[in-house]
């Protein structure tokens, strides 16, 4: 009889292997088959631990974002300059969506779909962002660097411009995925408007 442990152990070797397979062909063209027969098991068994290829999608990308969240949080606990730090944030936050963009690979109408299942996994991966922008904000406040009244309206400000700057290049698309020459103007774009904010936070200095 497996433990805990030891089901936690396969579970995290399962979705590690799902991130590869996503990675490479996408949740669409990745069948629950293949994932079985790279990790030598049963698909009996690889439904036990999850019920189907929707459920281990939801675990890769939730992997993706505590990843992403992590290494955010590591910047601003050595305390770093806050300007930097937004800097850091909004181009590791566009290549993290880039990485989920890729390993879902989705036609928009296949996307609609599968909407309302990565409904709840957005949200609170928001809010955990929204908590990290907060303390950066609060930080460049107690520095002396930043000034708002609002640090919690700037933050979902912030977010939304950043999302409203991803949502553009992909709009028009059938597919759900960032090519080179796209990111590269999607980056272009990000960075100057971090900058815009960052001088419009500093603006009362």
């Amino acid at each position: 009889m497996e433990s805990g442990s030891d089901r936690s152990n396969k579970a995290d070797l399962i979705i590690e292997t799902a991130q590869k397979w996503f990675g490479l062909y996408g949740i669409e063209k990745t069948s629950m088959r293949e994932i079985a027969d790279d990790l030598k098991l049963s698909k009996a068994s690889l439904y036990y631990y999850f019920p189907d290829k929707e459920s281990l999608y939801i675990a890769v990308v939730e992997k993706e974002q505590n990843e992403f969240l992590t290494l955010v949080s590591e910047s601003i606990t050595k305390g770093a300059d806050p300007e930097d730090i937004l800097r850091n944030y909004s181009v590791k936050r566009l290549s993290y969506f880039r990485t989920l963009l890729n390993l879902s690979r989705l036609r928009l109408d296949t996307y609609s779909d599968l909407k309302p299942v990565i409904k709840e996994t957005r949200r609170v991966f928001r809010e955990k962002e929204k908590e990290i922008l907060l303390k950066i904000f609060r930080m460049g406040i107690k520095k002396g660097i930043f000034q708002t009244d609002d640090p919690d309206r700037s933050a979902s400000l912030f977010l939304e411009i950043l999302k409203g700057l991803r949502v553009s290049v992909v709009n028009d698309k059938n597919t759900m995925i960032i090519e080179q020459e796209e990111y590269d103007r999607l980056l272009e774009n990000t960075v100057e408007f971090t900058e815009v904010f960052i001088k419009a936070l500093k603006a009362k200095n």
